[in-house]
């Protein structure tokens, strides 16, 4: 505008031009106006031209296609439970837990439905009790979308129509032949091994957060029957609020059964909302750069954290690095949000993941990790004439200071707790906080398979001094009686000697129904 004026100052045509009600000066503004929003519109389209300073997600996700990247969708929140069924039924044999039974998680006044997403068939056990265990359960309903194949409409989208779907639960059939040929597709994320006859679907990142179906050419990959009818079902979760849910309930009788009780395993956790922007950016050319493939521990850590978002680390080693050496094999070790260790039914699921695209002499082999846990006890001197905040308000801000330390420097593999820098992060939580006196106790989590004898055998990896005078259990008996592993006479904690890395559990302590133990040493 002020250049604007400064030119027509410069000429004689015309003279109203410099007070704001003049004609000139509408015309005027309306031209900076103008060059405004044409200077904007320029650098929005140079902006989200380029993946690294795209602003929008579509945008992104359209770069990343470029890079053979599919950002990752919602994903479901998962549970470990086991079902215990009781059947008045005496001639009953077998149980059948059909795909998409229902349970209600509870959090708080919140409710939240899980489903089974495979048929289980469970035998009879004693007493006409079925025991389904290790089940897990996903949060989300199931629901079904159905398009229409005709060639003539060229070209045709088969687009999921909820932007929320969890991609990993989408299952594909095609149905020709008016109903009479039901084919079901696999999803592939790779051209490679497909022929012609290969009943395989693809994905791609759409507009609007939503993902597009396709099929292969009759090249590679099989197409659809003209005619026939695509019916795509998926999972629509509700992202990270289901995590940490352990109450649950069956929502209907299972195979005719009413009598069931659900034993908690694992609460749910992994539940996350679509790839962010920022996100895509990070991992999009990290795998291009893997190329879907595993060959060094830097492939491993970025192809298992873009696929399976409840990974939140990874640390991998070679063979040659154990002793004894294991040539030929590569060890992963996950730790998953809100987990304790790694349930089977994940750790296959990682296993078949990423098999086939590690080089073909090696054997990956995951691993469990060993969790070292820490319990802080703090007193905290602080000053009341400089601060409003009462004692709990103290406290409820040294205790998120403490978990923001550990989520910054300890939730990973790898890590060192430096206690200069813990009590170090508590003085400086608060501006009022003079001082505090912290002891950090550590301790180990063991989960006994219940009703089996056995002997488990607890490491620290470090000396242990200030052993304490009990033992503490999440649920179950109570026991003062060990073992060390320098000297197997049974020992009670008291008489245990200092500097001892292990402490072994003796096998009769397991006989009886304990759900999870709780070692804490100081």
């Amino acid at each position: 505008m002020l250049n604007l004026k400064t030119y027509l100052k410069s000429q004689s045509v015309f003279k109203d031009y410099d007070f704001d009600g003049s004609n000139m000066s509408v015309i005027l503004d309306v031209l900076a106006y103008n060059t405004y929003m044409n200077n904007f519109y320029l650098n929005m389209v140079g902006s989200e031209m380029f993946l690294d300073t795209a602003q929008q997600r579509d945008s992104a996700v359209l770069k990343a296609k470029v890079l053979n990247y599919l950002p990752r969708s919602f994903r479901s929140a998962f549970a470990n439970v086991n079902l215990t069924i009781v059947s008045n039924n005496v001639n009953k044999a077998v149980l059948t837990i059909p795909k998409g039974t229902s349970f209600t998680g509870k959090a708080g006044s919140n409710n939240y439905t899980f489903v089974t997403d495979e048929n289980i068939v469970v035998q009879v056990g004693a007493n006409n009790t079925f025991y389904a265990n290790n089940i897990l359960l996903y949060e989300g309903g199931y629901y079904t979308d159905s398009f229409n194949v005709n060639y003539s409409l060229a070209p045709q989208k088969f687009v999921v129509s909820d932007p929320k779907v969890d991609t990993t639960s989408l299952s594909v059939v095609s149905i020709e032949n008016n109903g009479a040929n039901v084919i079901p597709y696999t999803f592939s994320s790779s051209l490679l091994d497909l022929t012609t006859n290969s009943t395989a679907f693809f994905l791609q990142g759409t507009e609007n957060s939503q993902y597009q179906i396709f099929f292969g050419d009759n090249n590679v990959g099989r197409t659809p029957a003209d005619g026939a009818v695509i019916v795509a079902e998926y999972r629509v979760p509700n992202g990270e609020l289901p995590n940490g849910i352990k109450v649950f309930a069956p929502d209907a009788p299972i195979d005719g059964e009413q009598n069931i009780s659900i034993l908690v395993n694992q609460p749910a956790a992994g539940g996350s909302i679509n790839e962010t922007t920022e996100s895509i950016q990070y991992y999009a050319p990290l795998s291009y750069a893997t190329q879907d493939r595993a060959i060094t521990t830097r492939d491993y850590e970025s192809l298992l954290k873009i696929n399976f978002p409840e990974i939140k680390a990874v640390s991998v080693y070679g063979g040659e690095e154990v002793s004894p050496p294991q040539y030929g094999k590569v060890f992963i070790s996950v730790a998953i949000e809100n987990v304790d260790g790694l349930p089977d039914s994940k750790k296959k699921e990682y296993q078949d993941f990423i098999t086939p695209r590690a080089s073909v002499s090696i054997n990956p082999v995951f691993v469990l990790p060993d969790y070292l846990y820490g319990r802080v006890k703090s007193n905290v001197n602080y000053n009341i004439n400089l601060t409003g905040l009462s004692t709990n308000d103290i406290s409820t801000i040294v205790i998120s200071a403490i978990n923001a330390f550990n989520s910054t420097n300890l939730d990973n593999f790898k890590t060192t707790l430096y206690y200069s820098r813990l009590i170090e992060a508590i003085d400086a939580s608060d501006n009022s906080i003079i001082s505090n006196e912290t002891v950090v106790d550590m301790f180990k989590k063991i989960n006994p398979s219940l009703g089996v004898g056995q002997n488990i055998t607890v490491q620290f990896n470090m000396p242990l001094d200030n052993l304490p005078h009990g033992i503490e259990y999440i649920a179950g008996l109570y026991y003062n009686c060990f073992s060390y592993i320098e000297k197997y006479n049974e020992l009670s904690l008291e008489e245990l000697p200092c500097s001892i890395k292990t402490i072994l559990l003796h096998e009769n302590l397991y006989k009886t129904q304990i759900e999870k133990l709780k070692i804490i040493l100081c």
